[in-house]
């Protein structure tokens, strides 16, 4: 998985959704980021914007990215989350499906894996919920902002 500027930038979505991805994780509880130039998607603001400003932004995966492959990477950021064992498996399976479905809709490909990003502080609890919750499901990756960047980047 590695990420692709061409791809994230040549998307069909509107040019207002590719923003700089410290922005979205700024905007998502990250205190620092290690990005500076990438950009990603930011799948809730098109959801408010798709429905007229009825969209309900928690319906969707936070953003994505495009991908070398040619695929489209779905992110959630979890970054303001204390408490890991709160997250409920179907609220991440309907954000999942939800964006996977946007997406179709401008016949881009969603890839197999997902992240889910997590404060350093709860990555090993975060990380132990997600495999419980997913029957450890290879494709469905816990990472830290740094780590994000260090394996897809």
């Amino acid at each position: 998985m590695t990420y692709s500027e061409e791809h994230t930038s040549n998307c069909p979505l509107d040019a207002r959704y590719k923003k700089l991805l410290h922005t979205i994780l700024t905007k998502e509880g990250a205190r620092n980021t290690p990005f500076t130039t990438e950009k990603g998607i930011d799948l809730d603001q098109y959801e408010i914007d798709r429905n007229r400003g009825h969209g309900n932004q928690d319906n969707t995966m936070d953003f994505c990215i495009g991908l070398t492959t040619r695929e489209i990477l779905l992110v959630e950021a979890k970054l303001n989350v204390a408490t890991p064992q709160n997250i409920g498996k179907a609220h991440l399976e309907n954000k999942i499906r939800h964006s996977a479905e946007l997406l179709r809709e401008q016949n881009l490909t969603v890839a197999k894996q997902k992240i889910f990003l997590f404060d350093k502080s709860v990555i090993p609890r975060a990380k132990h919920r997600v495999a419980q919750l997913f029957s450890n499901n290879p494709n469905l990756l816990v990472y830290t902002v740094q780590e994000f960047k260090e394996n897809c980047f």
